[in-house]
Protein backbone atom coordinates (compact mmCIF):
# COMPACT_ATOMS: atom_id res chain seq x y z
CA UNK A 1 0.00 0.00 0.00
CA UNK A 2 2.97 2.32 0.55
CA UNK A 3 6.36 2.85 -1.05
CA UNK A 4 8.25 3.29 2.23
CA UNK A 5 7.83 2.44 5.93
CA UNK A 6 9.32 4.41 8.79
CA UNK A 7 9.33 2.02 11.73
CA UNK A 8 9.61 3.01 15.39
CA UNK A 9 9.64 0.56 18.30
CA UNK A 10 8.75 2.40 21.49
CA UNK A 11 8.48 1.79 25.21
CA UNK A 12 7.38 4.57 27.59
CA UNK A 13 8.52 7.30 25.22
CA UNK A 14 5.44 9.54 25.18
CA UNK A 15 7.72 12.44 26.08
CA UNK A 16 10.11 11.98 23.13
CA UNK A 17 7.83 10.75 20.33
CA UNK A 18 6.46 14.24 19.49
CA UNK A 19 9.85 15.32 18.11
CA UNK A 20 9.84 12.40 15.69
CA UNK A 21 6.19 12.97 14.79
CA UNK A 22 6.81 16.64 14.04
CA UNK A 23 9.79 15.77 11.85
CA UNK A 24 7.66 13.27 9.93
CA UNK A 25 4.74 15.60 9.25
CA UNK A 26 7.26 18.15 7.95
CA UNK A 27 8.58 15.78 5.27
CA UNK A 28 8.42 16.98 1.67
CA UNK A 29 8.25 13.87 -0.50
CA UNK A 30 6.53 12.40 -3.52
CA UNK A 31 6.78 8.91 -2.01
CA UNK A 32 3.87 7.47 -0.10
CA UNK A 33 5.00 6.36 3.35
CA UNK A 34 3.59 5.05 6.60
CA UNK A 35 4.78 5.45 10.15
CA UNK A 36 4.61 2.02 11.74
CA UNK A 37 4.71 2.26 15.53
CA UNK A 38 4.98 -0.87 17.66
CA UNK A 39 4.33 0.01 21.28
CA UNK A 40 6.18 -2.55 23.39
CA UNK A 41 3.76 -2.57 26.31
CA UNK A 42 4.16 1.06 27.39
CA UNK A 43 2.60 2.03 30.71
CA UNK A 44 2.61 5.79 29.98
CA UNK A 45 0.19 7.71 27.76
CA UNK A 46 1.80 6.70 24.46
CA UNK A 47 -1.42 5.20 23.08
CA UNK A 48 -3.40 8.34 23.90
CA UNK A 49 -0.90 10.58 22.12
CA UNK A 50 -0.56 8.34 19.05
CA UNK A 51 -4.33 7.96 18.67
CA UNK A 52 -4.62 11.75 18.76
CA UNK A 53 -2.14 11.94 15.87
CA UNK A 54 -4.02 9.26 13.97
CA UNK A 55 -7.18 11.35 14.26
CA UNK A 56 -5.30 14.42 12.99
CA UNK A 57 -4.64 12.40 9.81
CA UNK A 58 -1.57 14.39 8.76
CA UNK A 59 0.42 11.25 7.89
CA UNK A 60 -0.43 7.55 7.65
CA UNK A 61 0.15 5.97 11.07
CA UNK A 62 -0.23 2.28 11.80
CA UNK A 63 -0.06 1.68 15.54
CA UNK A 64 0.11 -1.63 17.36
CA UNK A 65 0.40 -2.20 21.08
CA UNK A 66 1.90 -5.55 22.03
CA UNK A 67 3.02 -7.20 25.29
CA UNK A 68 6.50 -6.14 26.36
CA UNK A 69 9.02 -8.27 24.48
CA UNK A 70 11.90 -5.97 23.54
CA UNK A 71 13.12 -4.27 20.38
CA UNK A 72 14.22 -7.43 18.50
CA UNK A 73 10.76 -8.98 18.79
CA UNK A 74 9.26 -5.67 17.70
CA UNK A 75 11.48 -5.69 14.60
CA UNK A 76 10.29 -9.21 13.77
CA UNK A 77 6.70 -7.98 13.99
CA UNK A 78 7.48 -4.90 11.89
CA UNK A 79 8.85 -7.09 9.11
CA UNK A 80 5.54 -8.95 9.16
CA UNK A 81 3.22 -5.94 9.47
CA UNK A 82 4.90 -3.27 7.32
CA UNK A 83 2.99 -2.38 4.17
CA UNK A 84 5.83 -1.38 1.88
CA UNK A 85 9.01 -2.93 0.40
CA UNK A 86 11.39 -1.03 2.73
CA UNK A 87 11.75 -0.70 6.51
CA UNK A 88 13.51 2.43 7.81
CA UNK A 89 14.18 1.97 11.54
CA UNK A 90 14.21 5.07 13.76
CA UNK A 91 14.24 4.84 17.55
CA UNK A 92 11.62 6.62 19.60
CA UNK A 93 14.05 9.13 21.10
CA UNK A 94 15.39 10.22 17.69
CA UNK A 95 14.00 12.40 14.88
CA UNK A 96 14.70 13.16 11.23
CA UNK A 97 17.47 15.66 10.50
CA UNK A 98 15.53 17.68 7.91
CA UNK A 99 12.39 17.64 5.79
CA UNK A 100 13.96 15.77 2.85
CA UNK A 101 15.09 12.59 4.64
CA UNK A 102 12.16 10.38 3.58
CA UNK A 103 12.46 11.56 -0.03
CA UNK A 104 16.21 10.91 0.02
CA UNK A 105 16.06 7.48 1.65
CA UNK A 106 13.09 6.26 -0.40
CA UNK A 107 14.69 7.37 -3.66
CA UNK A 108 18.01 5.74 -2.74
CA UNK A 109 16.17 2.53 -1.89
CA UNK A 110 14.57 2.67 -5.34
CA UNK A 111 18.05 2.97 -6.86
CA UNK A 112 19.21 -0.33 -5.34
CA UNK A 113 15.85 -2.09 -5.39
CA UNK A 114 16.59 -4.36 -8.35
CA UNK A 115 20.19 -5.17 -7.37
CA UNK A 116 20.06 -8.48 -5.52
CA UNK A 117 23.41 -7.84 -3.81
CA UNK A 118 21.99 -4.95 -1.77
CA UNK A 119 19.97 -5.33 1.42
CA UNK A 120 19.45 -1.62 1.95
CA UNK A 121 20.66 1.95 2.34
CA UNK A 122 22.27 3.65 5.35
CA UNK A 123 23.00 7.14 6.65
CA UNK A 124 24.63 8.84 9.61
CA UNK A 125 23.35 9.94 12.99
CA UNK A 126 24.05 13.46 14.16
CA UNK A 127 23.90 15.73 17.18
CA UNK A 128 21.17 18.37 17.59
CA UNK A 129 23.47 20.85 15.82
CA UNK A 130 23.38 18.39 12.86
CA UNK A 131 27.09 17.59 12.97
CA UNK A 132 27.85 13.92 12.33
CA UNK A 133 28.77 11.64 15.21
CA UNK A 134 31.61 10.13 13.23
CA UNK A 135 34.16 11.02 10.55
CA UNK A 136 33.82 8.62 7.67
CA UNK A 137 36.52 7.77 5.16
CA UNK A 138 34.44 8.47 2.04
CA UNK A 139 32.83 11.54 0.47
CA UNK A 140 29.38 10.83 -0.98
CA UNK A 141 28.57 7.16 -0.57
CA UNK A 142 30.20 3.75 -0.50
CA UNK A 143 28.90 0.21 -0.95
CA UNK A 144 29.95 -2.09 1.87
CA UNK A 145 28.73 -4.88 4.12
CA UNK A 146 28.11 -4.53 7.83
CA UNK A 147 31.42 -6.30 8.51
CA UNK A 148 33.32 -3.57 6.66
CA UNK A 149 31.94 -0.68 8.70
CA UNK A 150 34.85 -0.33 11.14
CA UNK A 151 37.46 0.49 8.49
CA UNK A 152 35.10 3.08 6.98
CA UNK A 153 34.50 4.98 10.21
CA UNK A 154 30.98 3.60 10.51
CA UNK A 155 31.54 1.71 13.76
CA UNK A 156 28.89 3.83 15.51
CA UNK A 157 25.10 3.75 15.56
CA UNK A 158 23.72 4.57 12.12
CA UNK A 159 20.26 4.36 10.57
CA UNK A 160 19.36 2.08 7.72
CA UNK A 161 16.43 1.19 5.50
CA UNK A 162 16.23 -2.49 4.59
CA UNK A 163 14.53 -4.55 1.93
CA UNK A 164 11.76 -6.32 3.80
CA UNK A 165 11.83 -9.34 1.49
CA UNK A 166 15.41 -10.02 2.63
CA UNK A 167 14.81 -9.25 6.31
CA UNK A 168 12.12 -11.94 6.34
CA UNK A 169 14.89 -14.53 5.99
CA UNK A 170 16.84 -13.18 9.01
CA UNK A 171 14.52 -13.08 12.03
CA UNK A 172 15.85 -12.21 15.45
CA UNK A 173 16.10 -15.03 17.96
CA UNK A 174 15.34 -13.88 21.50
CA UNK A 175 15.64 -16.25 24.45
CA UNK A 176 12.77 -16.99 26.79
CA UNK A 177 12.90 -14.61 29.73
CA UNK A 178 15.02 -12.09 27.82
CA UNK A 179 14.05 -9.05 25.76
CA UNK A 180 17.16 -8.24 23.77
CA UNK A 181 19.54 -9.72 21.22
CA UNK A 182 22.20 -7.48 19.62
CA UNK A 183 21.18 -6.41 16.11
CA UNK A 184 24.78 -7.06 15.05
CA UNK A 185 24.05 -10.79 14.84
CA UNK A 186 21.45 -10.38 12.10
CA UNK A 187 23.33 -7.63 10.27
CA UNK A 188 26.55 -9.64 10.22
CA UNK A 189 24.75 -12.78 9.07
CA UNK A 190 23.47 -10.83 6.08
CA UNK A 191 27.00 -9.56 5.46
CA UNK A 192 28.40 -13.07 5.60
CA UNK A 193 25.86 -14.02 2.94
CA UNK A 194 27.22 -11.24 0.73
CA UNK A 195 24.59 -8.55 1.23
CA UNK A 196 25.82 -4.96 1.27
CA UNK A 197 24.36 -1.52 1.97
CA UNK A 198 24.88 1.78 0.24
CA UNK A 199 26.20 3.99 3.04
CA UNK A 200 25.79 7.75 2.56
CA UNK A 201 27.92 10.44 4.14
CA UNK A 202 24.86 12.41 5.20
CA UNK A 203 23.25 13.00 8.60
CA UNK A 204 19.71 11.70 8.32
CA UNK A 205 18.74 11.21 11.98
CA UNK A 206 19.32 13.32 15.08
CA UNK A 207 19.93 11.09 18.06
CA UNK A 208 19.82 12.02 21.72
CA UNK A 209 20.57 9.21 24.16
CA UNK A 210 18.56 9.17 27.36
CA UNK A 211 19.67 7.71 30.68
CA UNK A 212 17.19 4.83 30.45
CA UNK A 213 17.91 4.08 26.80
CA UNK A 214 19.52 0.96 25.37
CA UNK A 215 22.90 2.57 24.66
CA UNK A 216 23.52 4.19 28.03
CA UNK A 217 22.22 1.13 29.85
CA UNK A 218 24.52 -1.27 28.01
CA UNK A 219 25.90 -3.07 31.07
CA UNK A 220 22.42 -3.49 32.50
CA UNK A 221 21.35 -4.79 29.10
CA UNK A 222 24.07 -7.47 29.17
CA UNK A 223 23.11 -8.41 32.71
CA UNK A 224 19.44 -8.87 31.81
CA UNK A 225 20.08 -10.68 28.51
CA UNK A 226 22.99 -13.08 29.08
CA UNK A 227 21.98 -15.55 26.37
CA UNK A 228 21.50 -12.80 23.81
CA UNK A 229 25.12 -11.80 24.37
CA UNK A 230 26.27 -15.42 24.51
CA UNK A 231 24.83 -15.69 21.01
CA UNK A 232 26.72 -12.55 19.96
CA UNK A 233 30.10 -13.91 21.10
CA UNK A 234 29.37 -17.26 19.47
CA UNK A 235 28.35 -15.46 16.30
CA UNK A 236 31.70 -13.61 16.16
CA UNK A 237 33.41 -16.99 15.78
CA UNK A 238 32.04 -17.07 12.23
CA UNK A 239 34.46 -14.35 11.12
CA UNK A 240 37.12 -14.02 13.83
CA UNK A 241 40.13 -16.01 12.67
CA UNK A 242 42.94 -14.94 15.02
CA UNK A 243 43.32 -17.47 17.83
CA UNK A 244 43.48 -14.72 20.45
CA UNK A 245 40.11 -13.32 19.32
CA UNK A 246 38.51 -16.75 19.12
CA UNK A 247 39.64 -17.66 22.64
CA UNK A 248 38.17 -14.41 23.97
CA UNK A 249 34.92 -15.09 22.11
CA UNK A 250 34.46 -18.59 23.51
CA UNK A 251 35.37 -17.54 27.06
CA UNK A 252 32.83 -14.71 26.99
CA UNK A 253 30.25 -16.98 25.38
CA UNK A 254 30.73 -19.60 28.09
CA UNK A 255 30.54 -17.02 30.87
CA UNK A 256 27.32 -15.51 29.54
CA UNK A 257 25.69 -18.90 28.98
CA UNK A 258 26.55 -19.99 32.54
CA UNK A 259 25.00 -16.79 33.87
CA UNK A 260 22.02 -17.44 31.59
CA UNK A 261 21.64 -20.95 33.09
CA UNK A 262 22.46 -22.69 29.83
CA UNK A 263 25.92 -24.10 30.70
CA UNK A 264 25.86 -26.63 27.84
CA UNK A 265 25.20 -24.02 25.16
CA UNK A 266 28.86 -24.28 24.11
CA UNK A 267 28.16 -27.75 22.67
CA UNK A 268 26.13 -26.18 19.86
CA UNK A 269 28.51 -23.27 19.34
CA UNK A 270 30.58 -22.48 16.26
CA UNK A 271 33.74 -23.77 17.99
CA UNK A 272 32.72 -26.57 20.41
CA UNK A 273 36.22 -28.07 20.65
CA UNK A 274 37.88 -24.76 21.52
CA UNK A 275 35.06 -24.01 23.95
CA UNK A 276 35.62 -27.35 25.71
CA UNK A 277 39.28 -26.49 26.22
CA UNK A 278 38.50 -22.96 27.47
CA UNK A 279 35.56 -23.93 29.68
CA UNK A 280 37.40 -23.53 33.03
CA UNK A 281 38.38 -19.98 32.06
CA UNK A 282 34.76 -19.29 31.14
CA UNK A 283 33.68 -20.37 34.62
CA UNK A 284 36.15 -17.93 36.17
CA UNK A 285 34.88 -15.08 34.03
CA UNK A 286 31.28 -15.99 34.90
CA UNK A 287 32.09 -15.73 38.61
CA UNK A 288 33.79 -12.36 38.13
CA UNK A 289 30.94 -11.09 35.96
CA UNK A 290 28.33 -12.04 38.58
CA UNK A 291 30.26 -10.01 41.15
CA UNK A 292 30.38 -7.06 38.72
CA UNK A 293 26.66 -7.33 38.06
CA UNK A 294 25.87 -6.87 41.76
CA UNK A 295 27.05 -3.28 41.44
CA UNK A 296 24.68 -2.51 38.57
Amino acid sequence: MYQFTVFTPTYNRAHTLPALYNSLIDQKTNYSFEWLIIDDGSSDNTSEIVNKWINEDKIAINYYKVPNGGKPRAINKAVEWARSPFLFIIDSDDYLADNSVVEFMASECENIKDDATFVGVGGLQGYPNKSAKTNVSFTNYIDATNLERVKLGLNVDCNEAYKIDILKHYPFKVWEGENFTPEQIVLDDMALDGYKLRWHNRVIVISEYFEDGLTKGSWNLIKKNPMGYAMLYDHKLKYHHRLKDRINDVIQMIAQSIIGRNPLYFLQSNAPMLASICYPLGICIAIRRKIQYRKI
